[in-house]
């Protein structure tokens, strides 16, 4: 999830394509809630390096918030002056469990809620938002893709695109179902 979630914002911010698709150039902020600090980075650049690509000064700004997590709505109002000041096109916030809070992640209503804080945060931003969600336990195999998310089925109904990832058979392989709102 996280490799993936790297790909993306390397991709993005150095304007190289992603997974064969062309993609805008931009400056991407990756909210890391995850990983320590040198783990990141030592992933960042194994990839810029498997992408045999470099990185642009001022494309890439990674906050490094694990052990801070918080709830959304607090997160949003500290961080809304220095998005503004930054101006990414892309916000990437990984995993999105740690800014539910005191939110039950199966609660339609708690989960609406911080969708509609992350939807206000590209309003006010023009940025796009991406995070990294896990699957419920147990075999996903036989649930269609957009049933897989952990949680309050709020978290598939929100998203205008979602890429699921399923485990495939053939070792270091996996499969990639898209539900997508308004693109073919």
């Amino acid at each position: 999830k996280t490799h993936i979630l790297l790909d993306l914002t390397v991709s993005v911010s150095s304007g190289i394509d992603f997974w064969g698709m062309p993609t805008t150039k931009s400056k991407v902020l990756f909210i890391n809630l995850e990983l320590q600090e040198s783990f990141m980075c030592k992933r960042i650049l194994k990839i810029s390096n498997a992408k045999e690509m470099r990185l642009y000064e001022g494309m890439l700004d990674i906050w490094n918030l694990r052990g801070h997590t918080t709830d959304i709505s607090k997160l949003k109002s500290d961080m809304l002056p220095g998005i503004r000041r930054s101006k990414p096109g892309m916000i990437i916030l990984d995993p999105i469990y740690k800014i539910m809070g005191e939110r039950d992640e199966n609660s339609v209503s708690h989960i609406t809620s911080m969708m509609n804080e992350l939807e206000s945060i590209a309003v006010e931003t023009g940025a796009a938002i991406v995070f990294g969600n896990h699957f419920s336990k147990g075999n996903q195999a036989r649930k269609q893709s957009i049933d897989r998310i952990s949680g309050s089925g709020a978290f598939a109904r929100d998203p205008d695109a979602i890429l699921t990832l399923t485990r495939h058979d053939e070792e270091d392989c996996f499969t990639v179902d898209t539900t997508l709102r308004n693109f073919p």
